[in-house]
């Protein structure tokens, strides 16, 4: 079975403007400006700041994306500890006008944890993208149960996942913990703009249910050669939109 992501997010949680992590955070800004002769206003710091999208994760069993008669000897040797769950995440970065723009952003995904154990990132895909648009990208499990890119002209595989586009610069880290995170940052030529589609290999203790996690993602914008820390909000509501239940 082959999983190729959609040309958009799919099912959105939660849309909005990013907000700055914290009101010190702007006023800091201003003033550090004013001593260098530079005035800033703190409400227009806050206005038409980028709007970002977070959507709804995609949760497929691993064990149902291979035929019952070819599933991998590690991952049919490790069914009595654990199980293990293809997850795809995805987020959105809606361009704006030029002086405030994304150089930099961080999709965190934060596992819970409990009394039975621990789910941690098997694995995560894209791991690392440095150099050029890449266009078709395919990709498989190895036999260790990570993920490899293969050829386009690769065949005779029985799972797969398949990228429409991927752009530089992307960064993943956090395999084997408890939060992994990507990071998005401007290349040459290239904005932090647009859908993006991240996967993770899930490995769940065999005794522990339900998996939840809580989203977040964190942004560096550059409002007139200033630099300023956002996130998603934090109101209630929010915050609840974004806890997320990953397996029943």
């Amino acid at each position: 079975m082959w999983l190729k992501t959609p040309g958009s997010i799919q099912n959105v949680i939660w849309e909005a403007p990013i907000e700055p992590v914290s009101n010190e955070a702007v006023e800091r800004l201003v003033r550090e400006n004013k001593m260098r002769g530079i005035i800033l206003n703190s409400d227009d710091l806050r206005s038409g700041l980028p709007i970002v999208s977070i959507g709804s994760p995609e949760i497929w069993p691993l064990n149902d994306l291979y035929p019952k008669d070819n599933i991998p000897p590690l991952l049919k040797a490790k069914k009595g500890e654990a199980d293990f769950y293809i997850v795809r995440f995805s987020c959105s970065f809606r361009p704006v006008p030029d002086e405030k723009q994304i150089e930099w952003a961080r999709f965190i995904v934060q596992l819970y944890s409990g009394i039975e154990g621990q789910p941690i990132a098997f694995d995560l895909h894209p791991l690392m993208v440095t150099q050029e648009v890449k266009h078709s990208v395919k990709v498989t499990l190895s036999p260790t149960l990570k993920f490899q890119e293969i050829g386009a002209s690769f065949g005779g595989m029985d799972f797969g996942l398949e990228y429409t586009e991927l752009h530089p610069i992307i960064s993943a880290t956090g395999i084997g913990e408890a939060q992994p995170s990507w990071d998005y940052e401007e290349a040459k030529g290239l904005k932090v703009q647009g859908s993006k589609f991240m996967h993770m290999l899930l490995r769940v203790p065999k005794s522990m249910r339900p998996v939840e996690a809580f989203l977040d993602l964190i942004a560096d914008v550059k409002i007139r050669d200033q630099v300023l820390r956002l996130n998603v909000g934090k109101k209630e509501v929010t915050a609840r939109s974004l806890k997320v239940r990953l397996v029943k």
